[in-house]
């Protein structure tokens, strides 16, 4: 979503006369609904992200993760029975969140609606494939199921769920299995995710506890024959998480709010400013047609093991920063000197995903009066709770990192480049300075969000503007897409989990670890985006395990050269970082 924080007037904060909080009474959309009733209307975030859906500007994001099998069931004559102990182990996490059982009506119109799915065909958004070959055969099949499914759109938004899941395996190596999990962002964001592969843990744990061998591991009252009969409508409208707004004040500044709806909702497009330093001119929109210009997305990973995650973690905290602003201090270093972009981009903005999980109450109103208190686990819940935050690297910033790179003659993508190791370590020194310099003016833009959120809300944030100020998503975005990209790169961390999940106490201690499932690698990746960042940075982690990077880019777009030479330069700053860290920590 675009971001219009940035337009704040800092000035003492005026709650505008518009209510705090969104009810949940909103009318109702005039559209066909069939007999399904309507749950609710979608909110800011939700309607955006379906707009994106519809107009066909997103496509999926994926998170995807390995799981090693309990040793009863590795062999492949166990298949059938490993198949329907995790569509039952996928159709209880399900039952439990809503979002994963709703539909959208209305969702080329301007009032979208959640409405109860009666049931969901586990047979059909559970796809199986084995994979012939070893081990590159599999990686090079997972590679390109990957690129598959994050170009593969959600078209059937009312009859179907906004999610679905690939499960690789290898005929080779039959101990483990790879699982993707594809999300309509307006139903599910990253966390969302992690919370369900956690949950879905759990409940293959439970499996393990002796389940499997009982009565109830062929029965469940609500799944049969693949098909999962969902919560009756009663239940789900009443369970069913409400936006952000509905839970949280999102209070803006008036004269903030004033100048965004002029600048961003009335101006014609062919009015808009065209000469912003830090828009992305170098990487103009281009809409996608199936015939001419199809929506592709390029997808590169970057695996690390955990002795650099380690490291890069340890130098960050040396340095005041945190992973996430280390990753934007890379990108910015890697991307700036590129001979493609000098002459196009004096200066960036970028973006970053935060998680408001934290700052919504336990209790929140509800009901159509908004009388009726309600309970939600903020931390474990699914559905779309994350705003953006933009940074920018100025003019002065990007000036000096491409004369250091210049300098030092390590310049990103330059085939004749000599190794970190050659080049001067002067040179070397402060351009690892100025990696941190760029972390930590992130670290204390995502600090200063934080700290925004306060008894009258989250002050200025961008829900607050487009919960006000945009009415219909859809024409908003249709005007965007004539104007020129604001953000060069994003970078969305699922963070360092910890995925035990939570074993039955039945399961003996002696051999549980190997023979009990686990998660064993975790990664994310961002399809392209049409109208928002030209770069998708994507992060994750298993406590103890890799650390995976994904870095994305539409097609057409990005040139294949700049971002192939993109993705090295971060690699190679990335371990330059790390082995700094690592020469310090060996002089202790």
């Amino acid at each position: 979503m675009p971001n219009y924080a940035r337009m704040v007037v800092h000035r003492q904060l005026c709650v505008d006369s518009q209510p705090s909080v969104r009810k949940e009474g909103r009318e109702r959309p005039n559209v066909s609904l069939d007999d399904s009733p309507i749950i609710r209307r979608l909110g800011a975030l939700e309607s955006y992200q379906i707009a994106l859906q519809t107009l066909d500007l997103i496509r999926s994001n994926v998170v995807f993760c390995r799981f090693a099998l309990p040793k009863r069931l590795v062999p492949a004559a166990r298949h059938y029975d490993l198949v329907n102990e995790f569509e039952r182990a996928v159709a209880r996490v399900v039952l439990a969140h809503p979002h994963m059982q709703v539909g959208i009506a209305g969702a080329k119109t301007s009032t979208p609606s959640w409405v109860r799915l009666d049931r969901i065909n586990l047979g059909k958004v559970i796809k199986w494939q084995m994979v012939k070959g070893g081990h590159d055969a599999f990686q090079k099949e997972l590679q390109q199921a990957l690129n598959r499914e994050a170009d593969t759109r959600f078209t059937k938004f009312r009859v179907e769920p906004g999610w679905r899941i690939r499960v690789l395996r290898s005929e080779a190596d039959t101990s483990f299995i790879e699982i993707l999990l594809m999300f309509n962002h307006t139903h599910l964001d990253g966390v969302s995710c992690k919370n369900f592969y956690r949950e879905l843990l759990t409940h293959l744990h439970a499996s393990d506890s002796g389940l499997h061998n009982s009565s109830q591991a062929s029965h469940h009252p609500f799944l049969c024959n693949h098909i999962l009969t969902l919560s009756p409508a009663s239940a789900l409208a009443a369970s069913l998480p409400p936006p952000p707004e509905y839970m949280l004040p999102f209070p803006v500044e008036p004269t903030a709010f004033e100048h965004f709806f002029k600048q961003e909702i009335q101006i014609p497009s062919s009015q808009y400013p065209r000469d912003v330093p830090t828009h992305a001119h170098w990487a103009p929109i281009q809409l996608t047609n199936p015939d001419t210009v199809p929506f592709r997305s390029q997808i590169r990973t970057m695996i690390f093991p955990a002795s650099i995650a380690e490291e890069l973690v340890q130098a960050c905290r040396k340095q005041g920063a945190t992973l996430t602003a280390l990753l934007h201090g890379i990108a910015l270093v890697s991307l700036a000197p590129l001979s493609e972009l000098e002459a196009k981009a004096d200066a960036f903005a970028f973006l970053t995903p935060m998680n408001i999980r934290r700052f919504l109450p336990s209790l929140y109103s509800g009901g159509r009066n908004g009388c009726v208190k309600k309970r939600m686990d903020a931390e474990t819940v699914m559905g779309n709770y994350v705003t953006i935050i933009e940074h920018v690297a100025d003019e002065e910033l990007v000036s000096r990192v491409r004369r250091t790179l210049t300098e030092s003659k390590y310049v990103s993508g330059c085939d004749s480049q000599p190794s970190p190791k050659a080049a001067e370590a002067e040179m070397l020194s402060e351009m690892h300075d100025l990696i941190f310099v760029a972390a930590r003016r992130v670290r204390a833009d995502l600090a200063a969000k934080s700290e925004s959120c306060s008894r009258r809300g989250l002050e200025n944030d961008m829900i607050g503007f487009v919960s006000r100020g945009v009415s219909d998503w859809r024409r908003q975005l249709q005007e965007e897409v004539k104007r020129p990209r604001k953000s060069s790169w994003v970078v969305s961390n699922l963070g360092t989990t910890s995925m035990e999940g939570k074993p039955s106490d039945d399961i003996s201690e002696e051999g549980q670890e190997e023979d009990r499932w686990s998660i064993t690698r975790m990664s994310m990746a961002l399809c392209a985006n049409v109208v928002a960042s030209a770069f998708g940075i994507a992060v994750a982690s298993v406590k103890g395990g890799d650390l995976a990077i994904s870095v994305s880019w539409q097609e057409g777009v990005v040139d294949e050269k700049v971002g192939d030479a993109f993705v090295v330069a971060m690699e190679r700053w990335l371990r330059l970082v790390a082995e700094r860290q690592r020469q310090r920590d060996s002089r202790r």
